[in-house]
């Protein structure tokens, strides 16, 4: 498994790394990529603009059998978790049976990705992606990774010159650092290695109700912040939606930010989940914060988000819409 946190070490040099140019812009699309994918099997769509929110990795695999295409995909797919907010689309151009035929080649990985049909090229020439490579005594066009912001907006791309340059799942991790960074990280309440509260896992106050300590060899990493699982599966619900988990205002105290913006520590397992929130409170000699914010919890959400608004202006909250 990629040591990503290692790789958060090295983020600031990614722009110096070697290669055929991990982050080539495209001039042309300045505005919100929209288009609508349909499964190889034909049995669901996905429309671009129903990703808005999230980094989008548009994987654009070779037309006919190619055994590096399917290396590529069990590649992201066995690591996309490690770095969260991000739908990975793998689009072939081929018929609808010739795409389940080369499935095959996927093993497990099968069963755990949808694939997307792109007829005729469309979308890849949409896109502007080179063609003309010569494959299998076929013309196609080249392997390519176009990445778009959570606008939509097109923030990188990476054209392979033949069949086996592709960007590695470890060069893409590092970009999506550089472009990810929360400008607020300077303000959470943080350990070591940006680890955020305190090693517990941020799923399983959701989903069994109480804090469980993660494993740090089980991370995901969103906007620069480490978060750490007792389990693939609740880090899998993380990286497919880290919005809903996160803790509130940095993962300080909800009563003390609500007293004025105090930045005050937590006990992880003092906490509430409010309005799909997790919310973090003090508890130690001096007593229990929670008591305090269940006086006047309305009162306090008010004060509290107007508090770290000022605080993290990038980090104001949101509509929280996890299910438990």
């Amino acid at each position: 498994m990629l040591n990503i946190r290692v790789l958060i070490s090295t983020v600031l040099i990614a722009s110096s790394l070697a290669g055929a140019d991990d982050s080539k812009k495209a001039s042309h699309a300045r505005k919100p990529v929209d288009y609508t994918l349909t499964s190889a099997a034909g049995d669901n769509s996905l429309r671009l603009s129903e990703t808005r929110g999230r980094f989008v990795a548009l994987h654009f695999l070779l037309k006919t059998d190619c055994p590096i295409c399917a290396r590529h995909v069990q590649e992201y797919v066995r690591n996309a978790p490690s770095v969260a907010g991000v739908v990975h689309l793998f689009i072939k151009p081929d018929s609808a049976d010739d795409i389940k035929s080369w499935s095959k080649m996927l093993g497990e990985t099968a069963g755990k990705v949808t694939l997307y049909r792109d007829a005729n090229a469309q979308f890849a020439k949409k896109l502007k992606i080179p063609d003309g490579y010569n494959f299998h005594n076929e013309s196609v066009h080249f392997p390519a990774l176009v990445v778009l912001d959570r606008d939509g907006v097109e923030a990188f791309r990476y054209v392979g010159k033949d069949t086996t340059d592709r960007m590695p799942f470890s060069k893409f991790a590092l970009k999506l650092m550089e472009l990810s960074q929360n400008e607020s990280i300077c303000e959470y309440n943080l350990e070591g290695e940006k680890i955020g509260l305190k090693g517990h896992d941020p799923v399983a106050y959701f989903t069994v109700n109480r804090a469980e300590k993660g494993r740090d060899n089980l991370t995901s990493i969103y906007r620069g912040v480490t978060y750490r699982f007792v389990s693939p599966e609740n880090r899998e619900l993380f990286a497919a939606d880290p919005e809903s988990f996160m803790p509130a205002y940095g993962g300080w105290c909800a009563t003390a930010m609500a007293d004025g913006g105090k930045k005050v520590d937590i006990d992880p397992g003092n906490y509430k989940i409010s309005n799909n929130r997790l919310l973090l409170f003090y508890k130690g000699w001096l007593g229990n914060a929670l008591n305090d914010w269940n006086k006047d919890e309305q009162g306090n959400l008010v004060k509290a988000d107007a508090e770290w608004k000022k605080i993290a202006p990038h980090d104001a909250p949101k509509s929280y819409t996890h299910k438990k």
